[in-house]
């Protein structure tokens, strides 16, 4: 039996497909940061309301204290995997910006953004970090496009990343 490479299916996809459903991931993500915000003492949905019966297999539970739903934990949950990824990010951002910023001008206009993103991180407006995020990493593409010698903002955590999983 042949070997299977995970990443050839995926190199048969134009890049345009993937952007587009990266983009359709992202844009499905804010209903669920503002959600977050908009319900600070209210319970969360269950995964099972939050998701279809199609997305969600109860099987998949795993041991005592899932099977029950528990809105406070399926919040604190989501508030801290959401505040992980903007807190990876924003370092990802700022490492990027410390180390290019100095050589390509237009870079220090992202570091406002970045600095934005970061406060409404503390005050745990988790829905405007991530807008902010959003729109430095859309700042850095319109600069990488003027300049391609720019290197993208994943390469450096990218690389420390692929070295710790394996």
């Amino acid at each position: 039996m042949p070997a299977s490479n995970p990443t050839s299916s995926n190199a048969s996809q134009p890049p345009t497909q993937d952007l587009q459903q990266l983009v359709g991931l992202l844009g499905n993500l804010m209903p669920l940061l503002l959600r977050l915000q908009s319900f600070p003492q209210q319970a969360f949905p269950s995964p099972q309301e939050a998701f279809s019966s199609q997305a969600f297999d109860p099987s998949l539970q795993g041991g005592a204290g899932f099977a029950t739903p528990n809105p406070a934990l399926d919040r604190q949950a989501s508030e801290n995997f959401i505040s992980d990824i903007i807190a990876e990010q924003l370092r990802t951002l700022s490492a990027y910006l410390e180390a290019n910023a100095g050589q390509y001008a237009g870079l220090q206009n992202c570091i406002p953004i970045v600095t934005e993103a970061a406060h409404r991180f503390v005050a745990r407006d988790y829905a405007q970090a991530f807008n902010l995020i959003w729109l430095a990493y859309r700042a850095i593409e319109t600069i990488r496009a003027a300049d391609p010698r720019l290197p993208p903002p994943r390469t450096a955590s990218a690389d420390q990343t692929l070295s710790s999983v394996h």
